[in-house]
C-alpha cells in the first residue's frame, strides 16, 4: 500500500497555487475571482441558513460579468426573485458588492482590448473622439446615469476606458447608480403579483429564449451549404 507523503503533497499544492497562470495584471484578477468564489462557497458550507444569499452573490457575479454582453437583462429577474425573499435594502447591499468586484474586472478587460494595437483606427476615428469629448464634460454623472438607467452600460465603460477616466471615481459612480437600480428592481419584485416559482420559471424561459436567439443568429451568419460546395 502506497503511503501518501503529506508534506510533499502540501509543498506541490503550494507551489502550484503560487505559480503564475497569466501575465501579472491578469494573474491578480484571476486569483481574485477564485478567492471570491472560494469565499462564497465557504460561507455556504459554514452558514447553511444564508447559503441562498451566497448563491445570489455568485449569480450577480455571473450576470454582471464579462458574459453579460451575451446575456442582456439577466440580472433583473434574479433581483426580483431575491426581492421576494429578502428586504430590498439587503439585496442592494449584497448585490452592489458583487457588482463593484466584477466591474473592476470588466474595466481591466475593456482597457486591455480597447488600447490594443488592433483598435488604433477605432480610437482615432472622428466619431470616437467626439463621443469621448462629450463624455469628458460630465464623466461622473454620465457613468452614474448609465449605471442607473437601462442604457447599455458598456457604452459608459468604453468611454471611461478610452478617456482614461480615474478608476476610483468610475467605481464610485458605478456603485452609486447601480445601488439604487438594484434597490428599485428588488422593491418592484417584492410587490409583483407573482410567486417565486413563477419568477424562476420566467428566468429559465428568458435563458432559453436568449440561447435560441443567439443560435439562430449564428446559423444565419453561416454561408449556405451550396455556396461552400461550389467553392
Amino acid at each position: 500500500m502506497r503511503v501518501i507523503n503529506i508534506p510533499e503533497v502540501a509543498t506541490q499544492v503550494t507551489r502550484a497555487a503560487c505559480s503564475a497562470v497569466a501575465p501579472c495584471s491578469w494573474d491578480i484578477m484571476l486569483r481574485s475571482c477564485g478567492l471570491v468564489a472560494l469565499a462564497a462557497l465557504t460561507v455556504s458550507l459554514l452558514f447553511p441558513a444564508i447559503s441562498d444569499l451566497a448563491a445570489f452573490f455568485t449569480l450577480m457575479l455571473v450576470a454582471c460579468g464579462p458574459a453579460s454582453a451575451f446575456m442582456p437583462a439577466m440580472s433583473e429577474p434574479v433581483l426580483m426573485v431575491f426581492g421576494r425573499l429578502y428586504p430590498a435594502l439587503m439585496v442592494a447591499g449584497i448585490g452592489i458588492v458583487a457588482i463593484v468586484l466584477v466591474e473592476f474586472l470588466n474595466f481591466r478587460l475593456f482597457d486591455a482590448v480597447l488600447h490594443s494595437n488592433r483598435l488604433t483606427g477605432f480610437r482615432n476615428a472622428k466619431c470616437t473622439r467626439l463621443v469621448i469629448h462629450w463624455f469628458e464634460s460630465q464623466p461622473f454623472l454620465t457613468v452614474a446615469v448609465a449605471a442607473f438607467t437601462p442604457i447599455p452600460f458598456w457604452t459608459a465603460r468604453t468611454c471611461a476606458v478610452l478617456s482614461r477616466y480615474s478608476l476610483p471615481r468610475y467605481m464610485c459612480a458605478t456603485a452609486l447608480g447601480r445601488f439604487w437600480r438594484i434597490f428599485l428592481i428588488a422593491a418592484v419584485g417584492s410587490v409583483l403579483p407573482f410567486t417565486v416559482e413563477q419568477l424562476l420559471l420566467g428566468v429559465a424561459f428568458l435563458i432559453v429564449a436568449l440561447g435560441a436567439v443567439m443560435l439562430l443568429r449564428r446559423h444565419r451568419r453561416r454561408p449556405p451549404h451550396h455556396a461552400l460546395t461550389a467553392a
